[in-house]
């Protein structure tokens, strides 16, 4: 049984990495095209990001140093750390993240935890792998975004998914 101390030091983090700006964005136009091959419009551009959830007896300080070490090429991408309390109803761009479901594999999150002990980190951590979707353009919907996530970006067998900023 957990104590209040145990559940107090547990945090939640997600690290959001992408492309610096200026590089080509190749998944991100793959997505566009399909999204534009299903006949919805008013989508001009898609940013794509790795997100992870890193969770458990972690400081911000560790997220970072295993973010930077492990999950960040500084020459090619752009990184940010924010807590689980940030409120996502206040985020402006419609988007749309891709998560395994509770108690499906995920071969990324198995990779990176061996990593995270492979830098001599022993806490108990967690982390969970997804994809971030940002999409820009006129008249975008939820039920747009609704459509193209269960056509296009997610496999609902296996996948969960959240629409933000709209």
């Amino acid at each position: 049984m957990e104590t209040g101390l145990n559940i107090q030091k547990k945090r939640v983090y997600f690290v959001q990495i992408g492309l610096k700006k200026g590089f080509f964005d190749a998944f991100g136009q793959d997505v566009l095209n399909s999204i534009l091959e299903l006949g919805i419009e008013g989508i001009s551009k898609v940013n794509v990001y790795d997100v992870y959830k890193v969770y458990g007896e972690i400081s911000f300080s560790l997220v970072k140093k295993i973010s930077k070490e492990l999950l960040f090429d500084p020459v090619a991408h752009e990184m940010k750390i924010y807590s689980h309390s940030k409120d996502k109803t206040k985020l402006k761009i419609p988007s749309i993240e891709v998560w395994y479901k509770t108690g499906v594999t995920d071969p990324v999150a198995f990779t990176a935890i061996k990593g995270i002990k492979d830098l001599g980190v022993l806490s108990d951590i967690g982390i969970s792998c997804g994809k971030k979707f940002e999409f820009f353009g006129s008249g975008i919907t939820k039920e747009k975004l609704e459509t193209i996530a269960t056509k296009i970006l997610a496999n609902t067998l296996i996948q969960d998914f959240f629409i933000n900023g709209i």
